[in-house]
Parts: structure tokens; sequence; C-alpha cells
């Protein structure tokens, strides 16, 4: 029913923000200024009447008048006034972090008055999501059944960096974690405010880990956590430590154990991913616990629970417990622990899938990881050579992942994360079988040659010679920790031969020397910055490479760049593998979704300057 404009107001006082900034107050719900501003409007703050409480008296003697304000005479309605102000605190000194304030910048200011732009400016910076977070001293949290529900939380995350950073997932990170749907995300991106809580803290962790691992706050992180970044069009962009706040925030409002669901568990896996491109593994490890557990609840380690659901509802949730297979086999194996899930289900259909190039890339993942048996976790987690497992043999694993993967037509972003990790996996099981030596007992486990790593460094820097820079980028901080890997193992194998070995086998294969060159240049800009493992392994090879002891990070790399392009197309020619001629024959007849033809025909030209442009709103 319409309103009429010109009717009494509703309200017989201002309403909270109108009256804690001093200004007019239409008195409706909401009121104009509250429309304007997109604050929560509400009258619940209860006024205490101005001057002296009319009351009669009969004294004994003549007093004088104040003296006669007993406590035991108050009236009850103002005890409960001066109860509600010792939880809740003056009204007056009450901060912009209420529940009511705004969690975000107003992008379009044109409507606001002059005097409550003067009110803004002399309040401090609202912080993002400060109103309802437990760790809040500005406001108390009160029994709802007491003094009634706290009002209700508006203020999340404008449309335009929801859907901004929507549109890079599905552009750069779809191919390596297919699990959303793509549509109903930029949907639900244009009413944030209509989503409930779960839903929205799933949008919050997508955004917060996509800023993260693309690292599109740049080189040098913010280091104010409420100061925003600039686009370069004038629009403001919240910094991935703010959108990961920002989604803790909103999880801390859901109750994922009642409400055990996909949607949740993608959240953990989401902010799993946040934390462990932060490098805080603690918190990493966690929610990809969490993340685990729920797929169990929900039964996606059955074959019988998808036979509930339909075809495409099914497909979803196997690429849910597959994606979560492997991100566990590859964390676990960098952080030695156990692992939980194995190979019980079937894996998700190519031929009748929505993108069979996509879903084939994503299949010959699986079948790597595949490869490693969870006996082995459950040796190196427990100590290695120093529990009581006996150590699996290695030579069928390592036999397994020397095999070749046809790769025809497979996008540019999954042939790097697939020819690399298959690679690392090799210097993986040479480390464990060389820290651990040969235990008894293992007659058929056949010894790997010495100089492995160096095998697999020159078949790395083969697929990074010839792969885009975004390809490599996209895959976070885990290609960073490959690289770093592999170029330890490359180190360790250099320093233990000796020169005239190192010199024999420059010439039978390729020099390390030039191996760990190669590495460290591209450690040195990945993701558009110097890796924070790069000096780890700079101090690990100045003595093989042969650097001055005053060499350091900063003098070091305008000389690492002199030279190297050509070194690297030379690795990738002797390879063969020519990456961006396959990414070039990605084309296929019959597709009419512009946007994932779009995303095939721009890989090969990404970059990390290209990704934060897209955040343009």
């Amino acid at each position: 029913m319409d309103v009429n404009p010109h009717s009494k107001p509703s309200h017989k006082q201002a309403c909270d923000n109108c009256r804690r900034r001093k200004i007019k107050c239409s008195r409706d719900l909401p009121c104009d200024k509250c429309q304007r501003l997109l604050l929560s409007c509400s009258y619940s703050d209860v006024l205490r009447r101005k001057g002296p409480k009319f009351r009669t008296l009969y004294p004994i003697a003549p007093i004088h008048p104040l003296s006669a304000r007993g406590d035991t005479d108050t009236p009850p309605d103002y005890q409960q006034q001066q109860q509600q102000q010792q939880l809740y605190g003056n009204n007056d000194g009450y901060r912009l972090s209420s529940p009511a304030s705004p969690a975000f910048p107003v992008y379009d200011a044109s409507f606001i008055k002059n005097d409550i732009a003067d009110a803004f400016s002399q309040l401090p910076q609202p912080e993002l999501g400060s109103g309802s977070s437990p760790d809040s001293t500005d406001v108390l949290t009160v029994d709802s059944s007491v003094y009634g529900p706290p009002p209700p939380r508006t203020c999340r995350l404008p449309p335009q960096i929801l859907l901004a950073h929507v549109n890079v997932y599905l552009k750069y990170l779809f191919p390596i974690m297919p699990v959303v749907r793509g549509d109903q995300l930029r949907l639900d991106s244009h009413h944030p405010e209509q989503l409930s809580s779960g839903r929205y803290a799933f949008l919050a962790s997508l955004c917060a880990a996509t800023h993260i691992q693309l690292k599109l706050d740049g080189a040098n992180p913010v280091p104010d956590p409420v100061r925003l970044q600039n686009c370069g069009d004038g629009h403001a962009l919240v910094s991935g430590e703010k959108l990961l706040e920002e989604a803790v925030r909103a999880r801390r409002e859901c109750d994922v154990v009642e409400d055990i669901s996909v949607e949740n568990l993608l959240t953990s896996f989401f902010l799993f991913a946040s934390y462990g491109n932060l490098d805080r593994q603690s918190h990493a490890w966690f929610y990809l616990c969490q993340a685990m557990s729920m797929a169990f609840a929900l039964g996606l380690n059955r074959e019988a629970t998808y036979a509930d659901f339909q075809v495409e509802e099914a497909e979803e949730r196997r690429r849910v417990f597959w994606l979560l297979f492997i991100t566990e086999r590859g964390y676990a194996l960098q952080q030695s622990k156990p692992v939980m899930l194995r190979s019980s289900i079937h894996k998700p259909q190519v031929l009748c899938a929505e993108d069979p190039i996509l879903a084939y890339g994503f299949i010959n993942l699986i079948n790597i990881f595949e490869n490693l048996t969870p006996d082995l976790y459950d040796w190196f987690s427990a100590g290695g050579g120093e529990g009581i497992l006996e150590r699996p043999p290695t030579s069928g694993i390592l036999s397994s992942l020397c095999k070749p993967i046809s790769l025809e037509g497979v996008l540019e972003i999954q042939q790097v994360d697939i020819l690399i990790t298959q690679q690392w996996l090799q210097a993986m099981m040479w480390k464990l079988s060389m820290n651990h030596g040969t235990q008894s007992g293992l007659k058929d486990d056949a010894v790997l040659p010495f100089h492995l790593p160096v095998l697999v460094g020159k078949a790395v820097m083969g697929v990074i010679g010839t792969a885009s820079q975004g390809s490599v980028d996209a895959h976070g901080i885990g290609m960073e920790q490959k690289l770093f890997d592999m170029g330890v193992s490359v180190a360790d194998v250099t320093r233990s031969l000796g020169p005239k070995n190192v010199h024999r086998l420059a010439e039978s294969t390729v020099d390390p020397r030039e191996l760990l060159w190669g590495i460290l240049n591209t450690l040195s800009q990945i993701r558009g910055s110097p890796s924070y493992l790069f000096p780890s392994l700079l101090e690990r090879c100045k003595t093989i490479i042969e650097l001055d002891g005053t060499i350091n990070m900063g003098n070091f790399l305008p000389v690492l760049g002199e030279g190297m392009p050509d070194q690297l197309s030379s690795w990738a020619n002797e390879q063969g593998w020519n990456l961006l001629a396959s990414a070039g024959r990605e084309s296929r007849d019959g597709r009419d979704d512009e946007s994932n033809g779009q995303r095939h025909n721009d890989l090969s030209g990404l970059r990390h300057q290209s990704i934060s442009s897209e955040l343009r709103f």
C-alpha cells in the first residue's frame, strides 16, 4: 500500500542515528536520512524525560528538595533505564561501530547533505563487520529473552565488490575449482542484503579467496586494515584481509553444526584457501578439516548418496568431493599430515559434462593424486623413519607418476597445474626416499636416481617457459611452495655432487646451476612480486651459483632477469611442451556460452595487471 508523504510521522521521536547526529529526522521507518545513507533505521533508544521527576512528598521535617530522591522510591521505569544505560553505555559516546552503522564506504555521495558529511568527518573510520563481532567491546551482548533481540544487521559488502570478484573467479579460478554455478552467483551478487547468512558467508569467502590467491593487493600489502585501494577509475576496493575478516564475521552468524550443507562446506574450503595463501597454516588446516568433516556428514564419500539427487546436482557434489580429495592430498604432503578421504566414489562424467574439456583436465589431476597411497601419508605423518610404521615402496608410486598424460586441448591453466604437480610429486618421492633411506624388508623398492630432481627441474622449467605468467600465478601460494621444494632438492643434489659431477651432468642433461637461476627468476616475479620463499631459496643457492656474500634480494633481482628468458625458451623447446599452441586448440564447435569462450581465449594473455583491471565497477 502506498504511503502518503504528507501523513503524520509514525514515531514521536527521531530515529537513533539522526538523534545521535543531531539532525532533522522525518520519523518514518526508515527515515529519509537513513534510507539515503543505507543505514539501519531503528527507534530502540528509550529517552528519559528531562527535568525533575514530579511526585508528591510528605516530609516529616524540612529537608533539601533533592535529598528526597531515594533509591527505594525510584520509579520502576527509571530503574530499568539505568540498567540499560549500564549495559549499553552512555548514548552520547555511542560509536560508529554499532550494528546500525555502515560497514562499507558510501560510493555515491551526491545525496549527502553538508551537515551529514561534516558529522561523518568527525567520527572514526568504520571497520567492516565490527558491529557484530564477538571480539568487539563497544557493545555488550545481552540476553535477547530479557531485553529483546538486537537490531538487525544489514551492513554487507556492496554488490559492486561481490560481482567484480565473482567475475574474476569465474574467469581465472573456475578451471581450478569447478564447484560453483556462475549464473546463480552473479544473480546473488546483485542483492546481498536479501541473502541468507549462509549464502552471504559463502559469497564473502569466495571473494576473499579470489582476492588473496591472485594477490590483487599488489606487491605491498595494505598497512592500514581500514584503508581501501583504488582501482584507477575512482572506485574503491576492499583489501584481501578485510574481505577475509568480513567472511569470518559472516560465518560466525551461521550455525554450521545444525545446518550442514554443500554451501557451508564450500565456505570452509574458501576460508582454507584464503588462510593458506596468507601462509597461516594452522587456520588453513582447521578449515580444511572442517570441510572434510562436512563431506562425511553429507555422505559425499558414499556412492549410494548420489542416487538421491538429480544428475546435475549429483555431478556438482562429485566435483566438490574430488576437489577436497585433490586439495587434501597435496596439502597433507606439504604439511606432513595424514589423509582422511579415499577414492570411494565414481569420478565426474566427461561426455555429459557442461564443459567436457574442463572435466577431462580435472579428472587427469585426480588420477595423479590417486597414485599416492594412504599408507604413504600415514608413514611420513607418523615421523617417517623415526616412527614405528614401515615405509611403503616408492618405486611403484614413482613409476606411475612418470607415465605420460595426454592433454590435447586442455586449458593452459589446467595443463600447468597437471604437469608441474606431476613433476613435483616425483621430486617429493625422491626427497622422502633420500631423507629416510631404505628400510629392511623393502627388497622390491628400486633405488631412485640421485640426480632425479635435476631431471624434474628441467621438465618444470620447460613448462614454465612456454606458459603465460598468469597461468602460473593463478595457482597461488601452492605453486610457490612447489617451486621452492624443487629448488631445494636441486640445490641439495648440486651441493652433494661436487664440481666434476656437476660438469658431467651439465654436459649430459642440464647444468643444475642454470636450473636454480630459472627457479629463482620465477619466484622473483610470481603473482606480481617476489615470493615470500624467495629469500630462503636465495640464501641456500648463494654458494652454489657463486654469488657474493653481500648479495641480497634487493640488489639481486636486477641481475637475475638478464638472459633468463632465452634459457627458459631453450628448455621449453627441448621438452617439446608447447602449451600455448595446445591452448590455442581449445575452440570447440557448438558452444553458445560467450563468457566461457572468452575465458578460453583470454587465458594465454592473463597477467596480474589484467586481473586487477577486472575489479573495476
